[in-house]
């Protein structure tokens, strides 16, 4: 008799625990939500689509992001050799159509950068970059984007800085105090930095280029740029959606990931202690979307979210400007994630011990 009542006891724990543990099982951290998209989009040996899309659309900038993104989880992009091969084959295409744009050269060649730490291109193809810079620079200071035309800007200035210190990490570049005044001649009144009007992205890319090329310290009005940059965070509690991140300028109502990225890595240069870490890094993870673990900007009025790499590389950044290690990325989010094969394994066991507790408590009848 008691030892029936045991049985029964000892069965109806079981299918207890049974159900009790499975969401545990099956819950998933942000940081496996969010490996599982990269992964989503990676075009093997190819590089990586932005976003899911049928057209496998390789995007260099994505590729770049992807890449390091893989290496802060400690992954890598699969088939890695060929991977670096095409990605060497479309710096000399470039080359050999005698069409570079240097956007896609900065993003392709740090790519290759993230494939190896130790990684070597070709000689003859680093003689052909370095040509190419060299013919971008210019005699009042600064570069341009093309190697035909006479006007340097910011943004092109960073991308020849960045390339040059890839293929050189450990040369100096030359002429750098005229390069660095003509950055600061680049300075309004406001704090900011661009050609005639300050923008964000100018102004972080002048922090950037000041922190390498010498010290932040060096910037026009180090304060006022710090207000600049700070002028655009959201602190206003009642607005949900938006506190803890920053504008894109200030007639914007929504706060993206590209901007809070560019601020908070502007702002960490110059003065950490203007930032709100709990504030953004709450921001910042609202932002995973639940449908596919990567990221993307909440857009006013619209309730569909398109994550991107892109997006969630700037998001990445912005949490591991806060916590390099990124443990808030190991917390099990959403709902449990069930399917056919999961639920008819789960009912027939919780059948099968149904009827052991059945046919149990019968025989104790008997």
């Amino acid at each position: 008799m008691r030892s029936n009542y045991r049985n029964i006891l000892i069965a109806f724990l079981i299918l207890f625990f049974t159900i009790s543990i499975i969401p545990s099982v099956l819950g998933k951290t942000r940081r496996i939500y969010l490996t599982d998209y990269i992964y989503s989009n990676e075009i093997e040996s190819q590089g990586f689509e932005n976003g899911i899309s049928p057209l496998n659309d390789i995007s260099f900038e994505a590729t770049a992001y992807a890449l390091e993104m893989l290496d802060i989880l400690g992954r890598t992009a699969h088939d890695i050799t060929n991977l670096q091969t095409n990605l060497e084959d479309e710096i000399s295409s470039m080359f050999s159509r005698d069409a570079v744009n240097l956007y896609d050269l900065y993003f392709l060649l740090r790519s290759l950068f993230f494939t190896q730490n130790d990684y070597s291109i070709e000689g003859s193809l680093t003689n052909r970059i370095y040509q190419y810079l060299n013919g971008t620079e210019q005699v009042g200071g600064g570069f341009s984007f093309i190697n035909t035309t006479m006007t340097p800007s910011l943004s092109s200035t960073f991308f020849v800085v960045k390339i040059h210190s890839m293929l050189a990490p450990s040369q100096t570049l030359q002429n750098i105090t005229l390069h660095k005044d003509w950055i600061l001649l680049n300075n309004n009144t406001d704090g900011g930095y661009g050609n005639t009007t300050s923008t964000l992205l100018s102004t972080y890319y002048t922090v950037c280029l000041m922190d390498h090329l010498a010290s932040v310290n060096d910037l026009v009005d180090k304060s006022k740029t710090l207000s600049y940059l700070n002028s655009f965070y959201v602190d206003n509690p009642s607005d949900i959606n938006n506190v803890g991140g920053y504008l894109a300028d200030l007639t914007s109502k929504s706060s993206l990931l590209s901007s809070s990225f560019y601020c908070v890595m502007g702002i960490s240069l110059i003065n950490k202690s203007f930032l709100d870490a709990d504030k953004t890094t709450k921001w910042a993870l609202s932002r995973q979307n639940f449908q596919d673990g990567g990221f993307a900007d909440i857009t006013e009025g619209s309730d569909q979210l398109s994550s991107s790499l892109i997006g969630s590389y700037y998001a990445i950044k912005t949490l591991a400007a806060f916590d390099p290690n990124l443990g808030k990325l190991t917390v099990e989010i959403w709902m449990v994630e069930f399917n056919y094969w999961i639920l008819i394994f789960l009912m027939g066991g919780i059948g099968i011990l149904a009827a052991i507790s059945v046919f149990l408590w019968r025989r104790r009848r008997i």
